[in-house]
Protein backbone atom coordinates (compact mmCIF):
# COMPACT_ATOMS: atom_id res chain seq x y z
CA UNK A 1 0.00 0.00 0.00
CA UNK A 2 3.12 2.36 0.70
CA UNK A 3 4.40 1.48 -2.01
CA UNK A 4 1.33 2.66 -4.74
CA UNK A 5 1.33 5.88 -2.36
CA UNK A 6 5.15 6.51 -3.36
CA UNK A 7 4.68 6.21 -7.16
CA UNK A 8 1.20 8.17 -6.92
CA UNK A 9 3.34 11.09 -5.05
CA UNK A 10 6.36 10.36 -8.15
CA UNK A 11 4.13 10.74 -11.09
CA UNK A 12 2.55 13.53 -9.71
CA UNK A 13 5.66 15.59 -8.89
CA UNK A 14 6.86 14.63 -12.58
CA UNK A 15 3.81 16.17 -14.09
CA UNK A 16 3.81 18.97 -11.42
CA UNK A 17 7.52 19.80 -12.86
CA UNK A 18 6.69 19.06 -16.37
CA UNK A 19 3.52 22.01 -16.34
CA UNK A 20 5.67 24.34 -14.51
CA UNK A 21 8.59 24.14 -16.95
CA UNK A 22 6.17 24.50 -19.88
CA UNK A 23 4.34 27.53 -18.28
CA UNK A 24 7.69 29.03 -17.07
CA UNK A 25 9.26 28.83 -20.45
CA UNK A 26 6.17 30.45 -22.35
CA UNK A 27 6.16 32.97 -19.57
CA UNK A 28 9.60 34.17 -20.51
CA UNK A 29 8.68 33.22 -24.52
CA UNK A 30 5.89 36.35 -24.05
CA UNK A 31 8.42 38.64 -22.01
CA UNK A 32 11.59 37.99 -24.61
CA UNK A 33 9.03 38.21 -28.03
CA UNK A 34 5.97 39.70 -27.33
CA UNK A 35 3.88 36.82 -28.15
CA UNK A 36 0.02 36.59 -27.51
CA UNK A 37 0.24 32.56 -27.93
CA UNK A 38 2.88 32.38 -25.71
CA UNK A 39 0.66 34.25 -23.39
CA UNK A 40 -2.35 32.30 -23.64
CA UNK A 41 -0.23 28.99 -22.98
CA UNK A 42 1.45 29.85 -20.46
CA UNK A 43 -1.75 31.13 -19.03
CA UNK A 44 -3.11 27.40 -19.35
CA UNK A 45 -0.42 26.21 -17.87
CA UNK A 46 -0.80 27.98 -14.74
CA UNK A 47 -4.51 27.18 -14.31
CA UNK A 48 -3.93 23.56 -14.87
CA UNK A 49 -0.72 23.88 -12.65
CA UNK A 50 -3.64 24.91 -9.82
CA UNK A 51 -6.02 22.14 -11.17
CA UNK A 52 -3.38 19.41 -10.49
CA UNK A 53 -2.73 20.16 -7.76
CA UNK A 54 -6.35 19.68 -6.24
CA UNK A 55 -7.36 16.44 -8.09
CA UNK A 56 -4.25 15.47 -6.16
CA UNK A 57 -4.97 15.99 -2.95
CA UNK A 58 -8.34 15.80 -3.33
CA UNK A 59 -9.03 12.62 -5.79
CA UNK A 60 -6.04 10.87 -5.41
CA UNK A 61 -4.95 11.01 -1.46
CA UNK A 62 -8.38 11.36 -0.71
CA UNK A 63 -9.00 7.81 -1.08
Amino acid sequence: MAEEGKLGLRIFLQYWILIAVLGGFNFYRYHLTGALFSLLVGSACAVIFVGWVAFYFFYVRGK
